[in-house]
């Protein structure tokens, strides 16, 4: 303990190494570490070899706080990597659009859709169209699509993608040529044209009452005839959020 005496000086600062290195400063016996630059260097001092004022053999650190050390930086990398995982099913509802929502407007579209198209329309292949987000938050709609569509196929609802097309006419062509095999060339006429499309939006009404934010989210889907252009099947899922608006009454 005598080597740390003199620390009890107010204001004295602590040298590790030239330039700029961190310091420790005593102030009213509180240690306080920052970056610090050494009166002597750039001025042809030698290099400082303690950070102890007066000592004459360099302080090195004890085996137990080598690994104490270790152990605390290890620690502080697993706690920031640290990742946690809980089934779709168990989410909890937050103030955006989250994944209750977009569980619960897929199940309910998706069983409605199947239904109509089993009871009721029996024949044709339907395509998506589109599903517009008119509302204030950021609302990943192709995620939405995607998982109707994945439900829909597995209930055995056609679908057709006339994006393709192009790229299909034109392998058609090349097989044409006499340069792919007869095994694998694409036969011409067996297009499938979509007899149904579906389109969708979605709205939202806002409003503020009391320190509380009212959001009514409506999803809608409709299936509309391209021979007719009729609507001949709609559904829609609803939702009634109320969230506590931060910063109210301070």
């Amino acid at each position: 303990m005598r080597k740390y005496e003199h620390f009890s000086n107010k204001n004295r600062k602590i040298w590790i190494g030239g330039g700029k290195f961190w310091a420790f400063v005593v102030k009213e016996n509180h240690w306080v570490a920052g970056l610090v630059p050494h009166p002597q260097i750039g001025r042809g001092a030698p290099y400082p070899h303690s950070f102890l004022p007066n000592s004459r053999t360099p302080t090195k650190l004890s085996p137990m706080r080598i690994l104490f050390l270790s152990f605390l930086i290890s620690f502080l990398f697993v706690s920031c990597s640290t990742v946690s995982y809980q089934k779709t099913d168990q989410a909890k509802a937050t103030k955006q659009w989250g994944v209750v929502e977009v569980k619960e407007t897929v199940r309910n579209m998706s069983h409605s859709l199947s239904t109509y198209y089993k009871k009721d329309l029996k024949v044709g292949y339907l395509e998506w169209k589109s599903l517009q987000n008119s509302t204030s938050e950021h609302i990943d709609t192709k995620l939405i699509t995607n998982e109707i569509l994945n439900q829909l196929t597995k209930d055995k609802v056609p679908f057709v993608d006339t994006s393709i097309r192009e790229e299909a006419a034109t392998e058609m062509a090349f097989g044409k040529t006499g340069m792919v095999s007869a095994d694998s060339r694409l036969a011409v006429g067996k297009f499938k044209s979509p007899s149904h499309r579906i389109k969708g939006e979605i709205n939202e009404v806002v409003n503020y009452e009391a320190g509380s934010r009212i959001q009514y989210i409506t999803v809608t889907l409709f299936l509309v005839s391209l021979e007719t252009n009729q609507i001949v099947w709609s559904e829609q899922t609803n939702f009634l959020k109320t969230s506590r608006v931060e910063g109210y009454g301070l």
